[in-house]
């Protein structure tokens, strides 16, 4: 990501993807609670809690007494209703948990950023805001991507972007990001789509790519649409930053199938599953995972659209086979020595499907690691130049997502 505009995309276009809210969304997470402690969050990996409403997540979450583990559950909650959508549900229980658990999120900078993230005039604007839904047919549809933010400019890096329309006939390109959890809207075109703006209301995100503490705002958008499918009242994330489709979005879309040039909406069922994808929630910060090994590390690959390289690794190779200067972005926020990337070629193995790869290490970057077998691992981004040897199946709610080779 990068602060600067989208006509200088070349090198923006490689930190375009893969953002979190930088808040105690991230300090909810149970990986410092014992594990015969965390009832909430094993009900949570049953089918039950996986199938769970809003309304049910708070039910069993209100059965937690324990006050720290009541306060880590809401905040799951409260996330839940973020990836969900459900702007005017947040209020109430925004204010509820901001109360009863007044002193703890006082002395927690994390949590303070978190119930500081709506004023009175945005909660007032969310309760009165329409129903989150998503309209349309189901049927069979082909959508082009396209390489570049239109058609009258060349970069040097592309990556898919597609057509998104509103109801009062604006368009406009977003990234196709399934590396990013949230929905993100540029400034200039939140003005463009008509993104009522909520007047007090601001949070920071950071990347995995090492920048941190970058502010954004939040709005409503009344109307949303890729294909015939329209999203109406959408909460989205507005920022100075290129638009994104997240994977909050995506994820709403039916079964999908993204390919190197076109997203199928409604596409027949995948025949076969070379490389099984889950949805993984460890942080809460939603995103599609694939079992991997990475010259014969064991980890897990996030599978980014939105990320430019082919593949992108938390720990370096064995041999430096190119050492560039690139500069991370031109935001003022961002701090530390990391303008070098390194270059390595590497065996990726995907169920059984060896590959030899060439892929990138940017020192001191923070990919978060991945917990496997107790011990944690380098993860790995599988960008969007991996799609000219991959596809990707995405049908969540059957539960049968899957990377497959070309």
């Amino acid at each position: 990501m990068t602060g600067l505009n989208m006509k200088t995309f070349a090198l923006p276009a490689l930190f375009a993807s893969t953002l979190w809210i930088s808040t105690g969304l991230l300090s909810a997470v149970p990986a410092n609670v014992p594990v015969a402690d965390q009832d909430f969050y094993q009900w949570l990996e049953t089918g039950q809690g996986r199938d769970a409403s809003l309304a049910q997540l708070r039910q069993q979450c209100d059965k937690v007494l324990d006050a720290d583990k009541h306060l880590s559950c809401s905040v799951t909650v409260l996330a839940r209703m973020l990836e969900a959508k459900a702007a005017n549900q947040i209020p109430e229980y925004y204010l509820a948990i901001k109360g009863k658990h007044a002193r703890a999120i006082a002395v927690d900078a994390d949590l303070n950023a978190l119930f500081s993230m709506f004023g009175s005039e945005s909660l007032a604007i969310l309760t009165r805001a329409g129903n989150f839904s998503v309209k349309g047919s189901a049927r069979h549809e082909v959508l082009q991507l396209h390489p570049y933010a239109n058609d009258f400019y060349i970069a040097e890096q592309s990556l898919p972007f597609i057509e998104v329309g509103t109801a009062n006939g604006v368009s406009a390109r977003f990234v196709l990001d399934t590396g990013a959890p949230q929905t993100r809207v540029n400034i200039e075109t939140a003005k463009q789509l008509g993104i009522r703006m909520l007047p007090d209301a601001h949070y920071r995100y950071s990347t995995f790519y090492g920048e941190r503490g970058l502010a954004a705002r939040l709005g409503i958008l009344g109307s949303l649409r890729v294909g015939t499918r329209e999203f109406r009242n959408v909460l989205v994330f507005v920022s100075d930053r290129d638009n994104l489709l997240g994977l909050d979005l995506i994820s709403k879309l039916g079964r999908l199938k993204i390919t190197r040039r076109t997203l199928e909406l409604n596409p027949p069922p995948a025949r076969r599953c070379d490389a099984p994808i889950v949805l993984s929630r460890l942080d809460l910060n939603q995103r599609l995972v694939v079992a991997a090994q990475l010259d014969r590390r064991t980890t897990q690959a996030i599978i980014d659209t939105g990320n430019v390289d082919y593949l992108t690794a938390a720990s370096p190779g064995r041999h430096v086979s190119v050492a560039q200067a690139l500069t991370p972005g031109g935001s003022n926020v961002y701090t530390g020595d990391n303008k070098h990337f390194q270059r390595f070629t590497g065996v990726l193995a995907l169920q059984g499907d060896t590959l030899v790869v060439s892929y990138k290490y940017y020192p001191g970057f923070t990919i978060p690691p991945s917990l496997v077998d107790g011990q944690y691992v380098p993860s790995i981004l599988l960008g969007w130049r991996a799609f000219k040897d991959f596809e990707l199946n995405l049908d969540l709610d059957s539960g049968r997502s899957c990377l497959n080779r070309v």
